[in-house]
């Protein structure tokens, strides 16, 4: 119900229903009544509530979305791929229970905030990836971190020590030139959000949608360059 959500929300937030009322500029003896006697709440007082407390919509929604994949043969569904589903509808559950939602525009305004660069990045890390500008020496750009709970790590188990001259024989060249052209045209303290397809097949199971991607140009402490990736799921194919 949305008012135990409300109420679930102030908790996660260590604030009282009075102290986010406040916060949000509503009248909390209305909303106090409308929780207590199980009477509606109108869209505007949960939108008020959501911008104020940083939570999107959904996080009042009884519907969260669910992920599944479909695989080449339909009889021999990938243990890994049902596994795969499991992990990504926990972890959007438990996000959810804890009112937390990066978005394109959270990692935006992190990023705009500390001047582009990787300094207070530990909330995200697992989260992004980083390359190297591409040299003449690769035909790819090289990783130098790929989060753990990454697009690139759950669905083309890309990893920072994975020989890259192998796995590139297995991604169609028409995407690598267009990867190529995407991080070309980065430059330092600059951004791109684009959707992009997705139709992949992992150990037998196609896996085939959309996502966002954060494509910026980002420093570290010592100065050195790289392109900081960072993609929201939005849609995923079961038919």
């Amino acid at each position: 119900m949305i008012s135990e959500k409300i109420l679930h929300l102030c908790k996660l937030r260590r604030l009282t229903l009075r102290a986010a009322c406040q916060a949000s500029g509503l009248k909390y003896s209305t909303l106090h009544a409308q929780i207590s006697n199980d009477r509606p709440i109108p869209f505007l007082t949960i939108d008020k509530l959501a911008r104020t407390l940083n939570v999107p919509l959904s996080y009042f929604s009884d519907h969260q979305p669910i992920f599944q994949f479909e695989p080449e043969n339909p009889d021999k569904q990938s243990e890994m791929m049902v596994t795969l589903e499991r992990s990504i509808n926990e972890h959007t559950r438990k996000l959810a229970a804890k009112g937390h939602h990066i978005s394109i525009d959270d990692v935006l305004d992190w990023l705009v905030h500390d001047d582009f660069k990787l300094s207070n990045a530990d909330w995200i890390r697992d989260r992004i990836d980083l390359f190297h500008k591409r040299t003449q020496d690769h035909s790819f750009p090289v990783p130098s971190h790929i989060g753990k709970h990454s697009l690139s790590a759950q669905f083309l188990g890309l990893n920072t020590e994975l020989n890259y001259q192998e796995h590139l024989t297995r991604i169609d060249p028409k995407l690598i030139e267009k990867i190529n052209a995407d991080h070309g045209a980065i430059e330092p303290q600059k951004y791109t959000v684009s959707d992009q397809a997705i139709d992949v097949t992992v150990n037998g199971a196609r896996v085939r949608g959309s996502y966002r991607r954060l494509l910026a140009g980002v420093t570290n402490e010592a100065g050195e360059k790289f392109i900081l990736v960072f993609c929201r799921l939005i849609r995923f194919s079961n038919s």
